[in-house]
């Protein structure tokens, strides 16, 4: 199966965040949380050493989000080793990312739905529809799995792991746990729907004279 396009989450931002806390973390550390926490955003192995130095440089007005606190013996410039931590305008940015609900210019309440898939069929013309109906067709089936996959890992969860029932931050953050089936479950379905409609439109064309390539 393709990967499925993810809404955008900036790896920047991730790192920030668990440099928040985590302070005086080593680059090595970093990667590792991310590769933990964030599996399916399926960051680069490389996210948290790129992100940390660059986070870190002071260019023209740039204001430095995190600072190097400690340099390790290293032939390279940076090193896994190195440990960083985030400065007072790093967290002022990384809460502002974390709480801003909008754009500039967006209208309040109106989502921002960025998924490569639509704006493909926003851009698309009428010989693109093969196609585009092959890229719902398996964005659909990679829904479906991950929606077996998410329905799974919940009922693993529930059968096993009870943990401490004041333990907020952990229910916070397995809330994603029980909300992932319905939302796999209802993209796999919109999909679904989205090729079954490009279907008849193709029909239609074909009917209107319209030939197609490989047809």
């Amino acid at each position: 199966m393709s990967r499925v396009n993810p809404d955008e989450l900036p790896g920047s931002m991730v790192v920030l965040g668990l440099l928040i806390e985590n302070p005086d973390a080593t680059v090595r550390e970093i990667g590792q949380l991310v590769r933990k926490r964030f599996v399916r955003a399926r960051f680069a192995q490389s996210t948290a050493h790129s992100a940390l130095p660059r986070l870190a440089e002071r260019r023209g007005r740039k204001i430095p989000c995190t600072e190097r606190t400690y340099e390790a013996p290293s032939s390279d410039r940076y090193s896994s080793d190195d440990r960083y931590q985030a400065t007072k305008h790093g967290i002022k940015v990384f809460r502002a990312w974390m709480y801003d609900l909008q754009e500039d210019g967006e209208t309040v309440g109106q989502p921002s739905l960025r998924e490569a898939t639509l704006g493909r069929i926003e851009l698309a013309r009428i010989q693109d529809v093969p196609r585009l109906i092959k890229m719902a067709r398996t964005e659909a089936a990679v829904s479906a799995d991950l929606y077996a996959a998410a329905s799974l890992q919940l009922r693993n969860h529930l059968a096993r792991h009870r943990g401490d029932p004041l333990d907020f931050d952990r229910k916070t953050r397995e809330v994603l746990l029980y909300v992932e089936p319905a939302h796999w479950s209802e993209r796999a379905e919109r999909y679904r729907d989205i090729a079954n409609r490009l279907e008849d439109i193709k029909q239609e064309a074909e009917a209107a004279g319209v030939k197609f390539a490989g047809a």
